[in-house]
């Protein structure tokens, strides 16, 4: 866990949605909380000065999004994301955004391509300037307008809960696929499909982008596979031979590989 910062006190209006809300931002910025790392519930409730009763609602919540897991006898935890799971999020995603684009292709006003052309000037400027985490920002802000001007509130509500675990999975900085400056690129044929009204091109193009993500994940873990089989081999020859002993009986722990498709 990172240097913990203070924590404001929750006012009694509301406290069950009051402290979703925090807690949520809370463990999404990224300032005191990391992948994997332990929450306490008891700490927050001092924190906050409410009861845990409330905080258990929001963590209960924050458990259907994918944000934390609870461990029966063991407590809560921020999730960490491996390739596998963040492919999950990314299939899903594929659906869901490219229904959501057609629907925006039929109900999207001037206005609103307008305010997407301009939010990805903004993600090309970034790129430019090297600024990646504010590229990261206007490329998931382009698909959550699209995901609001589909104005169908059952998909919008789940893909907020994907682009949640999304956010974590970029805090962890693995499987993370950043396609650098392709997905501007992609994004502009997306608003080109809104813009003409077109579903069936919106649709096409939204799903042909996050597939393309998707792919980067399925790359790495096909490489990180190919290049475990040698290390298996090696392993189960030594063992054949006598020169070597298993790595469980040497008490060698197994190495993590980063699979990270991004930065």
């Amino acid at each position: 866990m990172k240097q913990e910062t203070p924590v404001k006190k929750l006012k009694r209006s509301n406290l069950s949605e009051d402290a979703y809300t925090y807690v949520r931002d809370l463990f999404l910025n990224g300032n005191q909380y990391e992948p994997g790392d332990k929450v306490s519930v008891e700490e927050l409730s001092r924190g906050l000065g409410v009861s845990r009763t409330p905080l258990w609602g929001a963590i209960n919540r924050l458990e259907a999004e994918g944000i934390v897991e609870i461990v029966p006898r063991q407590g809560v935890y921020l999730i960490r994301y491996d390739p596998r799971r963040a492919l999950d999020i990314y299939e899903a995603r594929e659906v869901l955004e490219g229904m959501a684009a057609r629907l925006a292709a039929q109900r999207i006003t001037p206005s609103q391509v307008a305010a997407l052309k301009r939010g990805v000037d903004e993600q090309r400027r970034s790129f430019e300037d090297g600024n990646i985490e504010g590229y990261y920002a206007t490329a998931l802000d382009f698909h959550d307008k699209v995901a609001s001007i589909a104005q169908n509130k059952v998909i919008e509500e789940l893909l907020q809960s994907i682009f949640a675990r999304m956010r974590v999975m970029r805090l962890q900085r693995q499987s993370m696929p950043m396609r650098l400056p392709q997905s501007t690129d992609d994004h502009s044929l997306i608003i080109a499909a809104l813009e003409a009204g077109d579903p069936d091109a919106a649709e096409r193009e939204a799903r042909a982008h996050i597939r393309k993500l998707a792919d980067q994940i399925r790359s790495e873990m096909a490489r990180a596979e190919a290049e475990s089989r040698p290390a298996a081999k090696s392993r189960g020859g030594a063992k054949r031979t006598g020169n070597a002993a298993p790595d469980a009986a040497r008490g060698a722990a197994p190495s993590r590989r980063r699979t990270a498709a991004g930065a």
